[in-house]
């Protein structure tokens, strides 16, 4: 344990406790801490946790330092579930409040950011870790070297993303000064330099990137918080009890149509399809909050996401987008709460109070590799792929994947909702928007989620009365009728395979 103070960092994101960043799992066993003050439990062989530690050090915010082993297991102990139930780090305790996730067009692009890391190159990063160091040297298993360099394929396409789409030709992510958005990149690309790529070679972009937030950082500092990751590939191996804790979770890190309507060149343009969740959550934001849009409809099923027209609009191909004037945003989550400030929705939608705020970013940043995940391969393995693919599900994945989908429910009701109104408390918030579009996609496919659990039933009662229920059956009018879709033609299916394939694993 120890206490830190530093000092000064650009800070362009509203998030208000740098979300928490959670990502990987990790572990406690036995600490104890002062009752009061900042508590900020880390482990620095996690990026997330690295990036936490950097930003509180060099704002000079004083915290203690509660160090919790995730190659112990640390993180799998009760102690620290009171902490955290859903025993991961980075976390945070401040007194008697506790937080453990994170998540005007300059914080919007902090936003879309940290949106789109989640699933692109944070995933990319760990994988490789995983894969070069974590199994090989750690775990004693061995990684094939057609899957390693799937791998290093997969990452080097995320860095070109990162590098036309999010750094283009500024200094840093949001602009002319270092921003949240920088550190949380620059802590996931550490973990392949940990794990020997030169990730930055043949990149001079990227690479002088990397020296100016490194100088922004300060050189100590930077090195003091990358010292771990950096000493990981001299790893003991596990003993066998760590192994059979750690296997599983390893494992399941690393396995895991075509134009568009002309539009005007000004006003608010919103592209979606309502098929998707996100999209659904944007469109219903939208409507109640009486924000006037021109509907851009992207039919997913049909590929219109590839298409060049599309790519001008969001060159990730993926819905929702935005493009306000000349200004364009993707990713669902920096979508609504760039919609909230520049149309000044009402405070309970994302709120000013720090606690009810991060509330709200807490569960934005938990649900991303959660419950969306469960829900859309329930609605694709339930519905779509019989429906749409003629293709057979095998009962066992199904059976895992509802297994899932329960699992993620019961953390839904006992960490979010608890006894509370909505998500963040007395009122609706985008929370609860994200989360109820997510749960309709799995009631679509036929599965009465709601039944047994009466407290989830109430909850979405009072969401559909607050949004207004001619609103709510609107926008879930498509994906309500998704059971009545066509088979897929040849050339839907030739397109759909890889998503298929994902959705299978």
């Amino acid at each position: 344990m120890g206490s830190y103070q530093g000092g000064g960092l650009h800070c362009c994101s509203s998030d208000p406790a740098l979300g928490l960043l959670c990502s990987v799992s990790l572990a406690l066993r036995g600490w104890s801490a002062p009752t009061m003050g900042l508590e900020l439990y880390l482990d620095l062989l996690s990026q997330p946790c690295r990036a936490v530690y950097i930003f509180a050090k060099k704002n000079g915010i004083p915290f203690e330092l509660c160090s919790v082993d995730l190659r112990k297991g640390q993180h799998l102990s009760d102690v620290f579930a009171q902490v955290n139930p859903r025993q991961k780090v980075p976390a945070l305790k401040g007194g008697d409040f506790i937080l453990t996730e994170r998540t005007t067009q300059a914080c919007a692009h902090v936003d879309e950011y940290l949106a789109w890391q989640h699933t692109t190159l944070r995933r990319n990063c760990l994988r490789l870790l995983c894969h070069k160091v974590m199994l090989p040297v750690y775990l004693g298993e061995p990684v094939s070297p057609e899957m390693l360099t799937a791998t290093l394929a997969e990452l080097d396409v995320t860095l070109q993303v990162f590098e036309d789409k999010f750094l283009q030709n500024k200094a840093f992510l949001a602009g002319p000064h270092i921003s949240l958005a920088d550190l949380i990149a620059i802590t996931e690309l550490m973990h392949p330099v940990g794990a020997g790529c030169q990730v930055f070679e043949g990149r001079p972009k990227l690479a002088a990137w990397h020296q100016r937030v490194e100088a922004a950082v300060g050189e100590v500092l930077f090195q003091e918080a990358h010292e771990v990751i950096l000493k990981a590939k001299d790893s003991q191996p596990a003993d066998p009890t760590i192994k059979r804790k750690l296997m599983p979770r390893v494992l399941s890190m690393i396995h895991p149509a075509l134009i568009l309507t002309p539009a005007p060149a000004m006003g608010l343009q919103l592209y979606l399809d309502l098929l998707s969740q996100p999209c659904r959550a944007v469109y219903i934001f939208a409507k109640k909050n009486c924000i006037p849009f021109e509907l851009r409809t992207v039919d997913l099923l049909k590929g219109q996401h590839y298409s060049d027209d599309f790519a001008q609009v969001n060159p990730l191909r993926k819905v929702p987008a935005l493009k306000d004037g000349d200004f364009t945003l993707a990713e669902s989550v920096a979508i609504l709460l760039y919609l909230t400030r520049k149309y000044e929705a009402p405070d309970h939608w994302y709120p000013q109070d720090l606690q009810a705020r991060a509330r709200v970013d807490e569960y934005l940043a938990w649900q991303h590799t959660a419950l969306r995940t469960s829900c859309t391969r329930t609605m694709w393995q339930k519905m779509l792929f019989p429906v749409l693919l003629g293709q057979r599900v095998p009962p066992e994945t199904l059976a895992s994947t509802l297994a899932e989908l329960d699992r993620c429910l019961q953390l839904l009701e006992d960490k979010f909702l608890k006894d509370q109104d909505f998500l963040s408390g007395p009122h609706i918030s985008v929370a609860d928007l994200v989360a109820i579009t997510e749960l309709m996609h799995p009631v679509s496919a036929g599965c009465d989620i709601f039944k047994s659990r009466p407290k989830l039933a109430a909850w979405r009662q009072r969401v559909e009365a607050a949004v207004g229920e001619d609103l709510f059956q609107e926008a879930h009018a498509v994906i309500m009728k998704a059971k009545d879709l066509p088979p897929a033609d040849t050339a839907m299916k030739e397109r759909l395979k890889p998503l298929a394939q994902l959705l299978l694993q």
